[in-house]
């Protein structure tokens, strides 16, 4: 393989400043997505950040020239979160080198795949590449970068080999930035909950029961239960733990101040 032209390293550099002046968590990942697509010719970005099972786990994707999430439908969303084949081949060995379905299965199996079928017919794509990025244990977090047409060529896989270290550092300065901003409260109503079920979810993270929480707002425990369901739907989550860190990921909730440490030092939160 050759190296990269000039012009992919100065859009690494553009891409490396830009992550730096950003100022917020949600200004990171449109710029990643963005010089992602631009460069692979993809057609949608995916971004793992999380463990997700077949049924439970919030799903970030982007779309070629938007800088808004895109929303992805639950069939689609179900065969994202089971993960083929990436979660099968990246959990059994600490390889992290970038690799397309195709790759991984062979291109025949891939094609007639239940997961590649669901997402030609829900999102129009045919090839996926991995980019995962280093994590703890047996954790697979990372980018994948879905197109139409062919699979991705030599040459867009070693783009990929050489930004993961950028797409890196890139995810750690968005969690940096997630704390120095952890203190922000998002507005309820963004994410479609009405005052009640806001005030349902501040005692949830409080720790109380539903009995607890009925009594405190004076309402039925059965009305709690119906709140509880509705959160549930709204955060894409399916119990309390899961809701109230969901919450505190949104900024819906102030997340717990980490533990004491050294003076910060420049590129830090203060």
């Amino acid at each position: 393989m050759s190296d990269l032209p000039t012009n992919a390293y100065k859009r690494m550099l553009d891409l490396a400043v830009g992550v730096l002046e950003a100022g917020r968590p949600d200004d990171v990942w449109p710029l990643i997505s963005a010089e992602l697509l631009r460069s692979l010719d993809g057609t949608l970005l995916l971004k793992k950040d999380a463990e997700w099972t077949p049924s439970d786990g919030a799903v970030t994707a982007w779309r070629r020239d938007s800088a808004e999430p895109a929303a992805l439908g639950p069939e689609a969303a179900r065969h994202i979160r089971e993960g083929y084949p990436f979660a099968g081949h990246y959990g059994a060995t600490p390889d992290r080198t970038p690799r397309t379905a195709a790759e991984i299965v062979g291109e025949r199996t891939w094609r007639r795949s239940g997961t590649a079928g669901a997402l030609r017919e829900a999102l129009g794509t045919h090839q996926m590449l991995g980019i995962p990025l280093p994590a703890p244990g047996s954790t697979v977090q990372g980018f994948i970068v879905h197109r139409a047409g062919a699979d991705f060529l030599p040459q867009e896989r070693l783009y990929a080999a050489q930004v993961q270290p950028l797409l890196s550092g890139a995810a750690a300065h968005a969690r940096l930035l997630g704390h120095c901003h952890r203190t922000e409260q998002a507005d309820p109503a963004r994410y479609g909950l009405t005052p009640r079920e806001t005030a349902v979810l501040r005692s949830l993270a409080g720790g109380l029961p539903a009995t607890g929480i009925a009594r405190r707002l004076r309402i039925s425990e059965r009305t709690v239960h119906k709140h509880l369901q509705n959160l549930y739907r709204k955060l894409d989550t399916v119990d309390r733990l899961t809701t109230v860190l969901r919450a505190q990921e949104l900024g819906l909730l102030a997340a717990p101040a980490p533990p004491a440490r050294r003076t910060a030092l420049p590129g830090e939160c203060s």
